[in-house]
């Protein structure tokens, strides 16, 4: 395929893609005025400043200063390259991917391909394993736990060849090289240096996608009593632990329905609630809830119910959840099956009903703290109620809401029975530190947005949306304005921005802020994206004159100041004279631009 018709591909795809419905997928948008508007994907916020433009097909986020197209979206939503956002809309509008860039493709971003593309052969290995007359004990086991063939299927599951080098003969076999299978941990080096091994063996697969649906790993559950009984993929270049869920990519789209995510800690016990019937199960991955699990998740709700195991250690995993959800502005509720349970075992003695009433009478806050206190500190004791103060204080100053941190905290205070105002004295304590802290955070956050500005005047970005909106329907006219546009006037930014734009006029090319964004590098090109999203009407062709005027007229005026600087200072008497006569003609041209053309605002 060459270069136009991978161009025309991805044109056609652009054509087709709705942006308004491919971030609404991810993120909950609201309609303002002549945008949508909703909680930026890409840093935490509570406050909307992600903004989408259905008519100019961009985003933009005044938040954090980023923005683009709906390719660009894709890219960042799902950490992949160009060429993967495009075939990744083109698979979801059913268009065929335009092929043709390998030879354009980088070293990077080709062991990235070839890293998948064995991933999902794995994967494929894992699932025909599973069906052959090898799989016949692990499919009893699992019609054991109540995953019969249709949940098989459903979720992906497989079984690892029980020999030591049966998936690596098959994929090698199909042209995959020993490194590439390393990269994506799929197979480890020997202790003697001489060779590989399969990391999977004899284990039920559990295939972990990343946000854009791609296996980027495995977890491996074992069928005896093998030790480890969990064994998880190691992190590469494609697979996060820290920024993964299991499941997550699948339950999107539910738990945004569901008004709520449902946290477990097991990949069994995610596939078991799912096949039940239970919406929105989504598990770590073999590592603690962090930050950023918890801003995946803060894509599709602000409500998390941690379903953890019923031991000490669900207790311990509860507690190390609640600082990143209730940092990230979540309403956390915990539940905890009786008797050290976990969350599968309900599901297969009380089936559905047993786990849903488990989830609907989850501990809020307040009262998972309370009862967490009764059962590890002597409250009877002062020493006692002194910690358990402590560890609920450290959680409640977390809540956003001063509201919400007085009706926990008087809660806390009844429950372990101390006096109120004791408990409300050290929680704005506590919440002074927490607000030095918070305080210190927006500070730095302000300070990078305010050196991430546009870089343009007021008259530029007028002119520039000009240009970019109704200058479109008249590019004749458009086309002389811009011939009276002087370059010198222009700060950098603009002056790069309109060459640009001119640049493709003449190439017989007309450019919205899309297409003229996506021409500039870096923040510069991403800044631009921001004027989409101007509260005024876009200019008209007077005012765009105005525009012009005002440039010139600014200009003019800092060329005035400095030759005045300039008289004040010569010596010499031909110097001064030459300085004067021009002094006089840029007086006389300011003189012709104080009188505005009709209907135009110079104002710049």
């Amino acid at each position: 395929m060459t270069a136009s018709s991978f161009r025309d591909g991805v044109e056609a795809i652009r054509r087709a893609a709705d942006i308004a419905d491919v971030v609404g997928d991810a993120v909950k948008l609201r309609r303002a005025g002549r945008s949508l508007v909703g909680l930026c994907p890409f840093h935490q916020e509570k406050t909307p400043s992600f903004h989408v433009d259905p008519d100019k097909q961009v985003y933009y986020c005044f938040g954090c200063n980023v923005g683009g197209d709906v390719f660009r979206f894709v890219m960042e939503l799902h950490g992949v390259a160009f060429p993967e956002a495009v075939g990744l809309l083109a698979d979801r509008y059913g268009l065929p991917r335009p092929q043709g860039r390998d030879r354009g493709e980088d070293g990077s971003a080709r062991r990235r391909r070839r890293v998948l593309a064995a991933l999902e052969a794995a994967q494929q290995a894992f699932v025909d394993e599973l069906a052959s007359d090898r799989g016949a004990a692990a499919r009893e086991y699992l019609a054991g736990r109540g995953l019969g063939p249709e949940a098989v299927a459903r979720f992906g599951l497989g079984l690892a060849p029980s020999g030591w080098d049966g998936l690596l003969r098959r994929l090698t076999g199909r042209g995959f090289e020993v490194a590439e299978l390393l990269a994506a941990g799929l197979v480890v080096p020997r202790r003697t240096g001489e060779g590989v091994y399969d990391r999977f063996r004899g284990r039920i697969t559990f295939p972990i996608r990343d946000t854009a649906g791609r296996v980027v790993s495995f977890g491996g559950r074992a069928l005896r009593d093998d030790e480890p009984k969990y064994l998880n993929g190691p992190e590469t270049d494609v697979y996060d632990k820290g920024r993964t869920l299991f499941r997550l990519s699948e339950t999107a789209r539910e738990i945004r329905d569901a008004g709520r995510a449902v946290v477990v800690e097991g990949y069994f016990d995610a596939v078991s609630l799912a096949a039940r019937g239970i919406p929105g199960v989504v598990a770590v991955c073999g590592t603690a809830l962090g930050d950023a699990h918890a801003a995946l998740l803060r894509r599709w709700t602000d409500t998390v119910v941690l379903l953890l195991d019923g031991d000490a250690a669900g207790r311990r995993a509860a507690h190390r959840a609640l600082g990143p959800l209730l940092g990230a502005g979540f309403d956390v509720r915990v539940a905890l099956p009786p008797d050290g349970r976990d969350p599968d075992d309900v599901a297969r003695e009380g089936g559905a009903d047993a786990v849903t009433r488990l989830i609907d009478g989850a501990l809020d806050l307040a009262g998972f703290l309370v009862d967490e206190a009764r059962r590890n500190f002597d409250l009877d004791a002062i020493s006692g109620r002194v910690r358990a103060l402590e560890m609920a204080l450290a959680r409640i100053v977390r809540l956003e809401s001063p509201v919400a941190r007085a009706e926990a905290a008087a809660r806390v205070a009844d429950g372990l029975g101390i006096e109120d105002a004791l408990i409300r004295e050290e929680l704005r304590r506590a919440a002074r530190q927490r607000s030095r802290e918070l305080r210190g955070e927006r500070m730095a956050r302000s300070s990078r947005q305010a050196a991430a500005g546009t870089g343009l005047r007021p008259a530029e970005e007028r002119l520039l949306r000009y240009l970019t909106g109704p200058g479109r329907e008249d590019p004749a006219a458009a086309g002389e304005l811009a011939t009276h546009i002087p370059p010198e006037a222009l700060t950098p930014e603009a002056r790069t921005l309109l060459e640009r734009w001119d640049d493709a006029r003449r190439a017989g090319e007309s450019w919205g802020l899309r297409e003229l964004a996506a021409a500039v590098p870096g923040a510069a090109g991403e800044r631009l994206l921001a004027l989409a999203f101007a509260p005024e009407p876009d200019p008209d062709e007077k005012e765009a004159w105005g525009c012009v005027a005002a440039l010139r007229e600014g200009y003019l005026r800092g060329r005035l100041g400095e030759v005045q600087r300039r008289i004040e200072t010569a010596t010499d008497p031909a110097a001064l004279e030459s300085l004067m006569r021009e002094k006089l003609a840029l007086a006389q041209e300011v003189r012709s631009l104080e009188a505005p053309r009709e209907g135009t605002d110079p104002a710049g």
